[in-house]
């Protein structure tokens, strides 16, 4: 059974949370990726495009995040993923944000990137601090498209932010990364919405 892009599941895991930048990961695709225009943009003149979403394969997700989540010694804890080619190599990546206490301060979450090798899934980017909307936009840093997300709280004003790709491994701290602010004109795809309630799920205990 597939798991849907956007979809949210609820699973015993054990973290991702803070930490250490993960390591250039063999594998990592070197083509650029594929110049698809995507999402959605301001005004009457939008077209429909071409979507970077698309299904994933549940059993090898949930043991590629199961396997993660012993390595960080987390507590257990529930999760949304969705699955999106961010390279353009034509297989979907998983992209999975934790929740859960252990997982979650008041500026955001743990976020974590799986690439899709021919063995599974496996990590090749962790980020702290973000909250959905994740969103997958058209531009491209290194071979891997940019992601924008939320991040902020408490007493740190909340901002959309971009992630960018540094050849080995994503943003690790999503409070140091550039504003993009809302209305600006950037083109995205939203993987992971702000509320379950925005995009089709499934939730399993």
């Amino acid at each position: 059974m597939a798991v849907a892009a956007g979809s949210v599941v609820a699973l015993a895991l054990t973290g991702c949370g803070g930490g250490g930048r993960s390591g250039p990961s063999g594998g990592i695709a070197n083509d650029p990726a594929a110049p698809v225009q995507i999402g959605r943009t301001g005004g009457a003149q939008t077209t429909a495009r071409s979507t970077i979403l698309g299904q994933l394969d549940e059993a090898l997700v949930h043991k590629a995040v199961e396997n993660y989540r012993l390595s960080k010694k987390r507590a257990k804890g529930a999760y949304r993923i969705a699955g999106a080619d961010l390279n353009g190599d034509g297989k979907y990546e998983a992209i999975v944000l934790f929740q859960g206490k252990d997982w979650c301060t008041k500026t955001g979450c743990s976020m974590a990137i799986f690439q899709n090798f021919s063995h599974g899934f496996r990590p090749i980017s962790r980020t702290v601090r973000v909250k959905a909307p994740v969103e997958i936009a058209d531009s491209v840093t290194n071979t891997y498209r940019d992601i924008l997300v939320q991040t902020g709280g408490g007493p740190a004003p909340e901002r959309r932010v971009k992630l960018q790709f540094s050849g080995s491994d994503y943003s690790r701290n999503a409070m140091l990364q550039p504003e993009v602010p809302l209305g600006t004109a950037v083109r995205t795809e939203i993987a992971i919405a702000e509320t379950q309630t925005q995009a089709p799920s499934t939730v399993r205990r």
